[in-house]
């Protein structure tokens, strides 16, 4: 067999492939064997029909079967010769076969361009940092306390900060009253998810009060049945109630944390917020690394690996996208628009930026010799199981079944320490952030 290979693009092949006559004649002998041994034909038993009933009905289409077979096993065999791995399914293209029967094809398609990094340590970056003050851990604090604040019912008039708790149904401007309607429905004066009419309208009141709100909806509101609508409503008031925080002290750090006192709570949670700022920090530190590798390593990227990148991106838009403008009745938004092609587009340099990136730490994790430790694996194992709700055991037991994920998992955590590294090597320079007060 021979092979030419041609190279019009850093990331594309094309094989022009000759297979000699001789091989294809052996491919059509054997299978007219096949056949021969296979063929129910009325008149012969099977294995002894002759070769020219065979050749008289079969001729045709068993030539054409030998090409078949022999250009995807010629294409591979050449792959294997050159040592090279597509990334996509080759294109086959003039396809001869001459009267020697000798068979010449062309095979093009697209590999990985090789990947040669001028340098990954001492990457200029910087790193930008938010100092964590006490403001921020009270105002932390204040955020748990909210959540476990109580409500207790008050005979007074409501204001806001208060929770009203209603019942209310449509008595003008509704189609489909009953989809309107509620009860013991709880609103949080003053809340910004709160409608400004039901804002207004409760303002004042007391439980026993009857007031009658009107409310006009927006044209694109969630709830097709109000969208465009105005809508008087009846309103029951049942409870006016009061938040209450709960008191900073050793008794709120034992209910919400593990910890014994206040100021115990207050120091892990400085501690907590101070890493977090770190890992952010030097989040931003490690992609601007990749970025000057970009910059300092110009790559050209197949254009089928680009537009399947691309694809997967924008399928992920379209399902946040579906999700957050999902209708009450669960169905998805009929009314969005969608313009696939635009998408595509915009998510391509995206796409290109994810892909050198993956390719440069993997150049780094094989220039380093990179591998996740056992603890690291076991890490991710607990993490995937916390996160899909499932148990680590029937994860773990999955991945030992199957070698390809596992080594995926490895490859992986492999590229996220390179990334690590990348940022540690990095001659940052750092740039404090002033953080804009509350």
């Amino acid at each position: 067999m021979k092979v030419e290979i041609k190279q019009p693009k850093s990331w594309q092949r094309i094989f022009e492939i000759e297979v000699p006559g001789e091989r294809f004649r052996e491919t059509v002998e054997s299978l007219y064997q096949e056949y021969g041994r296979e063929a129910k034909i009325p008149g012969f038993r099977p294995g002894r029909v002759p070769r020219a009933v065979l050749e008289a009905r079969f001729g045709k289409g068993i030539e054409a079967e030998a090409i078949e077979r022999l250009v995807p096993e010629s294409y591979q065999r050449a792959l294997e010769q050159n040592q090279l791995v597509p990334v996509n399914r080759a294109a086959i293209s003039d396809l001869d076969l001459a009267e020697d029967k000798s068979l010449r094809f062309k095979a093009t398609f697209e590999v990985l361009p090789e990947v040669a990094i001028r340098r990954y340590k001492g990457l200029p970056a910087v790193k930008r940092f938010r100092e964590v003050t006490d403001d921020d851990v009270s105002r932390e604090i204040d955020y748990l306390r909210e959540i476990y604040a109580e409500y207790q019912p008050v005979d007074r008039p409501a204001g806001t900060g208060d929770r009203v708790v209603i019942d209310f149904v449509p008595v003008s401007g509704s189609a489909q009253p009953e989809k309107a309607k509620g009860e013991n429905y709880p609103i949080d004066l003053g809340a910004p998810q709160v409608l400004p009419e039901f804002n207004q309208g409760l303002a004042g009141v007391r439980p026993g009060d009857v007031r009658e709100i009107s409310v006009t909806y927006q044209p694109d509101y969630q709830a097709k049945e109000l969208a465009g609508q105005t809508v008087a409503f009846k309103v029951t008031v049942k409870e006016v109630k009061e938040k209450k925080l709960p008191a900073l002290d050793d008794d709120f750090a034992k209910k919400v944390s593990e910890y014994q006192t206040a100021s115990e709570l207050r120091e892990r949670i400085k501690a907590g917020m101070a890493a977090r700022a770190e890992a952010e920090a030097m989040e931003g530190v490690r992609i601007q690394a990749v970025n000057a590798m970009i910059d300092e390593n110009p790559l050209e990227l197949p254009e089928s690996l680009v537009r399947e990148q691309a694809e997967g991106l924008t399928a992920e838009a379209r399902e946040r996208h579906q999700r957050e403008h999902r209708h009450p009745d669960g169905d998805k938004c009929p009314d969005c628009q969608w313009d696939q092609d635009k998408m595509l587009e915009q998510y391509r340099p995206v796409a290109e930026w994810k892909i050198k990136q993956d390719l440069f730490l993997s150049q780094v994790v094989k220039l380093e010799n990179i591998v996740p430790e056992p603890a690291e694996i076991e890490g991710a194992i607990q993490d995937w199981a916390r996160h899909n709700r499932s148990d680590p055991a029937e994860i773990r037991r999955a991945l030992e079944k199957s070698p390809e994920r596992m080594e995926g998992l490895k490859d992986r955590l492999a590229a996220e320490k390179a990334g690590h590294l990348l940022a540690e090597w990095a001659e940052a320079k750092p740039e404090k952030i002033v953080a804009n007060k509350q």
